[in-house]
C-alpha cells in the first residue's frame, strides 16, 4: 500500500498535522496498518511538493509552529484515481514464517514455543480489536456517520477473519508437529498428509 495514498485517505477526514496524523492512524488502521512519524513528516513534504496537500503555518506562544496539512482538489482527485485502481494481491512477507520454513534447524520443542508465542500474540491483537478498536469505531459513527462505521468495521472483521487464520494455523501446525515428532516414521506421514491436505 502507499503511504501517499493512505495520507491522503486520513486527511479527507479534516486538516491534520503530521502528529494529529499519527494518532488517527493509530486509533484507527492500526489492526491493518501502520506508519511511523519519520515516514509520514517526508511523505506529507512529499505530497505538499506535489500539490496534492497544502501547508498552513499556525504561529503558538512559547512552543513551535503548528504545520496543519489539507488536502487539495488535486490531492483528492488522486485519492479518487488510486481508490478506483485495480490492486493485485498484497505480498505476504511474515518473518516468522521464515523461522517455521527452516525449522529443520532447531529442536522441535523449540518451534513448538514460539508457535504457540505466535498464537498468543494473535489473541492479543484480536482481543485489542474486539474491544478497544470496536469501541474507537463507534465512536467514529457518533464523530461522522454510520457510513464510515460501516466501512471501517469492513476493514476490522477482515484483519479479524486473517488473524482468527492464522491462530487456527498455530493449532494445526502444533498438532502436526507433536504427532510428527514421535519417530522418522511418523514425521514422514505426517508430512506427507499435511502436504496433501494442504493441495
Amino acid at each position: 500500500m502507499s503511504l501517499k495514498h493512505a495520507l491522503l485517505g486520513v486527511l479527507t477526514c479534516k486538516p491534520m498535522t503530521g502528529y494529529e496524523v499519527k494518532q488517527f492512524f493509530d486509533s484507527t488502521v492500526q489492526h491493518f496498518w501502520n506508519a511511523e512519524l519519520s515516514q509520514i513528516y517526508p511523505t506529507l513534504k512529499s505530497l505538499e511538493e506535489s500539490g496534492w496537500v497544502t501547508k498552513e503555518v499556525q504561529p503558538q506562544d512559547g512552543r513551535p509552529d503548528r504545520k496543519v496539512y489539507a488536502i487539495t482538489d488535486a490531492g483528492r482527485e488522486e485519492f479518487a484515481r488510486w481508490v478506483r485502481a485495480p490492486q493485485p494481491p498484497a505480498d505476504l512477507r511474515d518473518p516468522f514464517l521464515i523461522k517455521v520454513f527452516f525449522g529443520t534447524e532447531v529442536p522441535v520443542e523449540d518451534l513448538l514455543v514460539i508457535l504457540r508465542r505466535q498464537k498468543e500474540e494473535h489473541q492479543k491483537v484480536i482481543a485489542f480489536s474486539e474491544t478497544v478498536l470496536r469501541e474507537k469505531i463507534q465512536h467514529g459513527i457518533r464523530e461522522r456517520s454510520p457510513r464510515h462505521g460501516l466501512f471501517w468495521t469492513l476493514t476490522l472483521e477482515m484483519a479479524n477473519a486473517y488473524r482468527r487464520a492464522y491462530i487456527d494455523w498455530c493449532d494445526r501446525s502444533m498438532r502436526l508437529l507433536e504427532e510428527g515428532f514421535i519417530d522418522g516414521d511418523v514425521m514422514r506421514a505426517t508430512a506427507e498428509r499435511a502436504f496433501m491436505e494442504s493441495a
